[in-house]
């Protein structure tokens, strides 16, 4: 039988539409969900892969929220997200609608890669992780922050049960009935791989790979250099 690539794969449409969706309440909703740790995470992301002056792609942009902290830290980002909803609630001017997996530039063009809780949402992550090494430069870097999911088992259930229920219910708390398209989460958290795969996936790509665990394994930051 022949096994299954990692990413969304035939799920990805489902996630895609269900994200135009909430928009207005992406950023609020999705920081109460990870109980506000993404506040941490995105800049620990940021900040490996950031220098002065850098030009830094931001993978599945969004609204702009891991853009606005490159900007911060001195970056200069370029906004790459599949979603036009997505990107118009954005106030950056360098934005392009694409998929992960056909990156629309050249290679090895930006300094660094960052992305914020949304590589999770690939199609095909091996397709979508050679895209972002060769649009890196040499000794590049690429940084993101998402949810993780534990070697352990039984923890790994346990996230599963939370991200099963609680999404929804701070979706609804957040923005009304449009808050059940929250547990669409769920269905990524199912076929995102084990925290231990996810880094020998990546060391295919890259020649160093850092994975950084908090929340029971349920959060990472992961470090990568080309």
């Amino acid at each position: 039988m022949k096994s299954r690539r990692p990413g969304l794969q035939r799920r990805w449409a489902h996630v895609v539409n269900t994200l135009q969706e909430i928009v207005p309440s992406y950023e609020k909703a999705s920081s109460r969900i990870s109980l506000l740790s993404d506040r941490r995470l995105r800049p620990r992301a940021v900040d490996f892969a950031v220098q002065q002056g850098a030009l830094v792609l931001d993978l599945g942009a969004g609204p702009g929220t891991m853009s606005r902290l490159v900007t911060r830290s001195g970056g200069r980002p370029v906004l790459l997200d599949v979603s036009r909803s997505m990107l118009k609630a954005s106030s950056f001017g360098n934005r392009v609608q694409a998929v992960f997996e056909h990156i629309p530039f050249r290679d090895g063009c930006f300094d660094g890669v960052v992305s914020g809780f949304a590589l999770r949402d690939s199609v095909d992550l091996i397709t979508a992780a050679s895209e972002v090494t060769r649009v890196t430069k040499r000794g590049g870097r690429f940084s993101f922050c998402d949810l993780g999911k534990p070697d352990s088992v039984l923890v790994s259930a346990l996230l599963g049960c939370y991200l099963r229920v609680v999404p929804s219910v701070i979706g609804v708390l957040t923005s009304g009935r449009d808050g059940l398209r929250y547990a669409a989460i769920f269905d990524t958290y199912i076929l995102t791989l084990k925290n231990s795969q996810l880094c020998s996936l990546l060391l295919r790509f890259f020649s160093h790979v850092d994975l950084e665990e908090s929340q029971l394994g349920g959060s990472i930051v992961v470090r990568c250099t080309k």
